[in-house]
């Protein structure tokens, strides 16, 4: 497995992006990204709640089902909102992860962070984020002539002490050796479409070299702050 990380504050004052990569146990690996909410308080502080508060969930469990997964999700609510109430402060992050284990990634999301795997120089999947776009997307409201642009970034599920409002989206994917898969906050896909990476992937000649590619685009043109888990799987991955 070869695994890079691209993270960048952007514009920003400050980077409130956190990545985690960890063992699970000796074949099950987590790779996520947790995103502090622009807007709020703490957001470095709710990202890192969040993430740390879900690696510890999951550890510490015989099984990881769609169901422990929310679990986590829940546990992190309230680490959440104990500290909100304890510091009189409202924050919160948006999350994406993947864990993976023996030819299995289970994907899962709250928000913006995307999730993407590129099989056969193909794009297979892409997530679907939680915003008021997508909410949109089957209402009478999106057939009038509006600006859709700003509803993409209004997301409808993160976590912020509110588990109705921290729903993951969960998806199983098969995956088989020299696949590609890749967690980004926005940061990163407002800038760079699932399109776009494919066509970067297929052009470089190694997955370092388009990550690279890809770094240094983001160096100069991410506004947001942006973070990028890319992973090139091997065949003690897909056994």
């Amino acid at each position: 497995m070869k695994t890079f990380t691209i993270s960048h504050k952007g514009k920003r004052k400050t980077n409130e992006d956190v990545i985690i990569i960890n063992n699970i146990d000796s074949e099950t690996y987590l790779y996520l990204i947790a995103d502090g909410m622009g807007g709020y308080d703490n957001g470095k502080v709710a990202a890192q709640i969040t993430a740390e508060s879900v690696l510890t969930f999951l550890s510490n469990i015989d099984k990881i089902t769609k169901e422990t997964i929310q679990k986590a999700i829940n546990k992190a609510n309230l680490a959440i909102r104990q500290y909100q109430e304890k510091k009189h402060t409202k924050m919160g992050a948006t999350l994406g992860a993947v864990i993976l284990s023996k030819g299995i990634a289970k994907c899962f999301w709250i928000g913006d962070v995307k999730i993407f795997h590129y099989s056969n120089n193909k794009l297979i999947f892409e997530s679907k984020p939680h915003n008021l776009i997508n909410e949109l997307s089957n209402s009478k409201v999106l057939k009038e002539k509006i600006n859709t642009s700003k509803f993409s970034h209004i997301v409808t599920r993160s976590i912020q002490g509110n588990v109705k409002k921290s729903i993951i989206s969960y998806q199983e994917l098969m995956i088989k050796e020299k696949d590609e898969l890749i967690i980004c906050s926005d940061g990163v896909h407002n800038i760079i479409d699932s399109q776009t990476i494919l066509f970067l992937i297929n052009k470089e000649k190694t997955f370092k070299s388009f990550i690279d590619k890809l770094n240094d685009r983001l160096k100069i043109e991410a506004y947001d702050n942006a973070s990028l888990i890319g992973l090139k799987c091997s065949s003690n991955y897909v056994l």
